[in-house]
């Protein structure tokens, strides 16, 4: 079973800081391959969002606030003691990256964001993937489903009707994404962003707004979905990331 952690690196001489967000109901694991790539002298954070990583109960007992509170304190801490800090964001943690990097300038350098969700979008392989890895089913060798059950942070649990503590929590999730929508205009950090052009839940129309900034660079993952990188896009992606790292 894949344990769902918060991740630290912390070197005694970092100058220089990374802050890793998951997105809703996601995980760590997420960016594990990532943390090679991060210059040995950087600190590392890679946080477990309040509610995660355990029952769905649970889950569902945090809130968009708890989760705002937890990011903002970790830029604090962490921007605190090894500035420059960048943010490196998944799905909902991008939307909390956006938040930080707006409210403390002074902390919050740079971006790296991936699957930002301006504009959310239901389709059919997204309900039958997120019914099946919830409810625990078997990926059957499946990179896609396998990569989806990896980075999902709650214990599987077929009891359908504890899952309605799961709707305010994605309520107030909608709410931010239209929040942010008018936030990311105001950016003014380098920003790298690149979407996955297999989103089933992100909607393309996402990268409208982002296009209103100039410094937000976008680019696509031709062959990615919302959680799975297949070899071709995974390199690419990796490459981007140290690229951007020896820009800070």
């Amino acid at each position: 079973m894949t344990q769902h952690r918060e991740y630290r690196r912390e070197p005694a001489d970092a100058d220089r800081s990374v802050l890793f967000i998951h997105g809703i109901v996601g995980s760590p694991v997420h960016f594990r391959e990532f943390y090679p790539h991060v210059p040995k002298n950087w600190a590392i954070r890679s946080l477990l969002l309040d509610g995660h990583g355990g029952a769905v109960a649970r889950f569902s007992g945090s809130s968009m606030a708890a989760w705002k509170e937890q990011v903002g304190q970790a830029v604090d801490d962490l921007g605190g003691r090894a500035s420059p800090l960048m943010i490196v964001g998944h799905s909902m943690g991008c939307l909390l990256a956006i938040d930080q990097a707006i409210r403390r300038p002074d902390l919050v350098k740079a971006l790296f964001l991936l699957a930002v969700p301006l504009k959310a979008r239901m389709t059919r392989r997204a309900a039958s993937q997120s019914v099946r890895t919830a409810l625990g089913f078997d990926p059957g060798g499946d990179p896609v489903l396998q990569a989806a059950r990896e980075a999902y942070s709650m214990d599987p649990d077929r009891r359908i009707w504890r899952y309605l503590g799961y709707l305010p929590r994605y309520y107030e999730l909608t709410k931010v994404m239209r929040e942010t929508r008018e936030l990311v205009c105001g950016l003014n950090i380098p920003c790298r962003v690149l979407m996955s052009a297999d989103d089933e839940i992100v909607s393309p129309r996402s990268a409208e707004w982002l296009s209103c900034n100039a410094s937000i660079e976008l680019d696509w993952l031709e062959h990615s979905d919302h959680k799975y990188y297949p070899p071709q896009d995974k390199g690419y992606l990796l490459d981007e990331f140290d690229f951007f790292c020896r820009k800070l």
